[in-house]
């Protein structure tokens, strides 16, 4: 018995005479194919069709032809209609040529006063921090985070291509971490600013900056934005942020963030130890900031220089405190201090309006100017009692 799969040579002998006669037919079947495909063009091209009748004649279910100049071999277009925001199949090729320019690299030279660990001697040693920045005029102004100038001793601008421009610093904001230089130079690349606001999750977010310092300048990376009006504290400051997966590293900070239509979006300011999770200002938040820094040099922002907290049900039971914000710590010679204020008190109202929370108490400061004398209640020992307090200027 034979196995399965196996040539049956027998078999294949028995049956030969009956796979002859299809041979046969398959061969006339191929020479009249071959024929008719020969033989057809000419009807068509003698002008007679294959009634036999004249291509010229009348007849009411021929089809006209398009005139010659009307025919296209285009598919019908599908989908949505309307002009592309971007004219390049590859977005971000194009936004990496367009924008980039206008992204630069800034590094922070500054002098810093060291102890030797051993003999206790002080020296004094040179230092370098990099970072990034957003040409927003083409008179030169540049805007970036606080972070990546504080205490600066000099600032270079490193335009795309490497060339390095000295840059004078216009104003900072410590509260936003917002700050603004300048730089002479003719024929910069000024940014887009897009509008933060339209901003969806979920659409396009690419990093532009310098990671890891000038070496690997005009890095972009690419991702989506992961979510908007995120709230995030970092230090003492509470900031409302795009989060984005868009990798960003030490160095971008400054950088910018930007939309498929190669709009800044944001400047890249945050990141997490975690992977995939960066945050950046909305342009609606850092624009007017630096607007403000060009016009004045500063932000008027009027506080008392104290580090507070809210008094919790908790401190009230065990305490005895009084709902309202305690101060943890003051400033040594801030508005606060010259006051009288001391650490543990409880302020209760600004000009005998009540306040609970920090919001609260912020909101009643920035009703007042840097300058104004502004009258806080404060509770101490189980007593209130009636502060005037100058009012100082914060940030800066």
């Amino acid at each position: 018995m034979s196995e399965f799969y196996e040539f049956d040579e027998r078999s294949y002998q028995k049956k030969g005479g009956f796979w002859k006669y299809i041979a046969v037919a398959l061969v006339f079947l191929l020479i009249g194919a071959i024929g008719t495909y020969y033989i057809a063009p000419v009807f068509l091209e003698s002008g007679t069709n294959l009634a036999g009748e004249d291509a010229g004649a009348e007849d009411k279910t021929t089809i006209e032809e398009t005139p010659e100049e009307e025919k296209s071999d285009e598919l019908p277009s599908l989908g949505s209609k309307g002009d592309l925001f971007i004219k390049s199949d590859n977005p971000v090729v194009e936004i990496s040529e367009k924008v980039g320019p206008a992204i630069v690299g800034i590094t922070n030279k500054s002098t810093i006063r060291q102890r030797h660990p051993l003999w206790g001697d002080t020296y004094e040693e040179e230092s370098e921090g990099y970072g990034s920045g957003i040409i927003i005029s083409e008179d030169g102004y540049i805007v970036t985070n606080n972070h990546v100038i504080e205490n600066a001793d000099e600032l270079i601008v490193i335009l795309k291509g490497g060339k390095e421009v000295k840059a004078t610093l216009i104003g900072k904001d410590s509260v936003t971490d917002v700050a603004v230089i300048k730089i002479e130079e003719p024929d910069l690349t000024v940014a887009k600013i897009g509008d933060s606001d339209q901003v969806r999750q979920g659409e396009l977010a690419i990093a532009i900056g310098n990671p890891l310092g000038h070496a690997l300048a005009g890095t972009v990376t690419v991702g989506v934005v992961s979510a908007v009006d995120r709230e995030i504290t970092h230090g003492q400051q509470q900031f409302t942020m795009i989060q984005t997966d868009a990798a960003i590293n030490p160095g971008n900070s400054g950088g910018a963030l930007v939309n498929s239509k190669g709009e800044v979006i944001g400047m890249n300011t945050l990141k997490t130890r975690a992977e995939g999770l960066g945050f950046a200002i909305p342009t609606n938040e850092f624009m007017p900031i630096a607007q403000e820094l060009i016009e004045k040099g500063d932000i008027e922002r009027p506080g008392i220089g104290v580090l507070i907290s809210e008094v919790t049900d908790d401190m009230i039971e065990t305490y005895g405190f009084p709902k309202g914000v305690a101060i943890v710590e003051i400033a040594p010679d801030g508005a606060a201090d010259k006051a009288g204020l001391l650490p543990r008190d409880i302020i209760v109202s600004v000009e005998d309006k009540r306040v609970e929370t920090i919001d609260e108490l912020k909101e009643e400061i920035n009703k007042h100017k840097v300058g104004d004398i502004v009258k806080f209640t404060i509770w101490r020992n189980e007593k209130k009692f009636i502060a005037p307090v100058k009012l100082q200027q914060l940030g800066g």
